[in-house]
């Protein structure tokens, strides 16, 4: 069992809160079949860390100016023709800006590119590979995933740890989450777990949200339970 895409580790509302995304525009994402995912009743997890991957990766891939009808395609023709589960999550996949590419190795050739929507290759110019935020494994396949709405602080996705909890090093940011919950002082929890000040405001910071924005969330927990 590899535990990036055999284990269900995620809830909708999960991925949503740490990629920073409204739970309606995941559920866009989840419908147009750019996505995989598993079924499941409400609050139950469906998503695989491959899962998580590929929503960041779309993010990426939508902020670039693709639409999400291409990439849709290109990943329904990824895994139709080639075989090839979560391909958002795969370090062959590349853009120039106008279409996704797939990296092709013939026999006694060098590496090359090949265009999704027209198999057409031979494309000149800058092509660019996945995303700084992913770690890559040997196979090709993301193996670790960096959460950017933490900014000044490296928050880890990792499979292998904690079940895929987001941490800051050996420590898990729900921890910090709940003890800042309880009324504890950013310096009593860094004391706790050895954290810098600034880390703890760091991990804190993206939980912290206005009055209207929290009224905004519940009306977008209230869409996710439609999904």
């Amino acid at each position: 069992m590899d535990p990036r895409f055999d284990l269900a580790l995620y809830t909708r509302g999960e991925v949503a809160l740490q990629l920073g995304l409204p739970a309606t525009t995941l559920g866009d994402w989840l419908r147009s079949g750019a996505l995989e995912a598993g079924t499941g009743g409400r609050g139950e997890p469906t998503i695989t860390f491959a899962g998580l991957v590929e929503t960041h990766m779309l993010r990426y891939l939508r902020r670039t100016g693709l639409s999400l009808q291409a990439i849709g395609e290109a990943a329904v023709a990824l895994r139709s023709r080639a075989g090839r589960h979560y391909p958002l999550a795969w370090s062959g996949l590349a853009h120039d800006g106008r279409d996704l590419l797939v990296e092709i190795a013939a026999e006694g050739r060098e590496p090359g590119w090949e265009r999704i929507r027209d198999s057409q290759g031979g494309f000149p110019g800058v092509l660019r590979r996945g995303s700084a935020a992913i770690g890559w494994s040997d196979d090709g396949y993301a193996g670790t995933l960096r959460l950017v709405i933490y900014q000044d602080i490296d928050v880890i996705v990792d499979p292998e740890r904690s079940y895929g909890r987001p941490m800051v090093g050996d420590v898990q940011v729900e921890d910090v989450i709940d003890h800042v919950r309880t009324g504890a002082s950013y310096r009593e929890i860094a004391a706790k777990f050895n954290l810098e000040d600034f880390e703890v405001e760091a991990m804190v910071r993206p939980h912290i949200r206005p009055p209207a924005f929290r009224k905004a969330r519940h009306l977008e927990t209230q869409a996710e339970s439609l999904l």
